[in-house]
């Protein structure tokens, strides 16, 4: 297992509590997340002996090194009966797990970011079909590859634009990796600002349309990085910042307080090391 990012850029992260609180708020009864109460499991009809197995099982996995650490958490009937922290929050520098770890959401950002796109599609400000040139006008006439080795690539205009519905959806073809494509030097460079990255993620999607599509729009099916520019729709499309929109649209309203698209420095601290377990994948 290796420490593969700490930064989490470009993900949603957010805590156990702050996740929990976007459930219980759903209840008539709880209105802030100050309502969550404690219990003994069986006030609640639950087991503590059978709950203390998730402890073990968790347990287990850490002292197998296929996790790195975990929070675990139970609810019912609106109270908290189970609530733990285990193994480590950065295990090189032997920075236990704690309670209030932020955790990158990985690609559990991605229904988080389309609901926000979907939010602004039921505001009628787009259409499905409309082509994402509209706003990233890079993208207007964009590329498709043929070969698919790592030669430079033989390319062919899009049989049809890159649309909402394909961004949403991954069938855009679309990617903002440029390695492995056949790309010159020069490219990747633009890409990738020179190995520095760039400020925006709009900055990136716009620099990354020098990369061929890896199919002609709508004609596959490619899990990968499409949210990146789902996010970026959000923002073009709603005037704000992706960060913004989803902690005024979306994580207050819930009671998510403790959720970002880009964690504040002055909670970066709490964040949780993202390893890349090589063993068992």
């Amino acid at each position: 297992m290796r420490d593969a990012s700490k930064s989490g850029y470009g993900w949603a992260a957010g805590t156990i509590a702050a996740l929990l609180a976007a459930v219980l708020l759903a209840a008539p009864s709880l209105r802030a997340a100050e309502d969550v109460v404690v219990a003994k499991p069986e006030s609640v009809g639950m087991s503590s002996e059978r709950l203390k197995r998730i402890d073990s099982f968790i347990q287990e996995y850490i002292d197998a090194d296929r996790i790195a650490g975990a929070v675990t958490l139970v609810a019912r009937k609106g109270k908290v009966v189970h609530f733990e922290a285990q193994g480590w929050r950065d295990k090189e520098n032997g920075v236990p797990m704690t309670e209030d770890t932020i955790f990158v959401l990985m690609s559990m950002t991605k229904p988080i970011v389309s609901t926000a796109l979907m939010m602004l599609f039921e505001e009628g400000r787009f259409l499905l079909d409309d082509p994402i040139s509209k706003w990233i006008p890079e993208y207007e006439n964009h590329t498709v590859r043929l070969n698919r080795d790592g030669v430079r690539p033989l390319t062919v205009p899009e049989a049809r634009p890159v649309t909402v519905r394909h961004v949403l959806t991954h069938t855009s073809g679309l990617t903002l990796n440029p390695q492995g494509k056949g790309l010159s030097q020069a490219q990747i460079d633009h890409v990738t600002n020179h190995g520095k990255g760039w400020p925006t993620l709009a900055e990136r999607v716009a620099h990354a349309a020098v990369i061929p599509g890896a199919f002609h729009p709508g004609d596959e099916w490619q899990y990968g990085d499409s949210t990146d520019y789902v996010a970026v729709l959000v923002e073009k499309i709603s005037g704000r910042s992706i960060d913004d929109f989803l902690r005024e649209r979306i994580f207050e309203p819930l009671g998510m307080t403790d959720t970002y698209y880009y964690v504040p420095q002055e909670k970066v601290e709490r964040m949780a090391s993202v390893y890349m377990n090589l063993i068992h994948i």
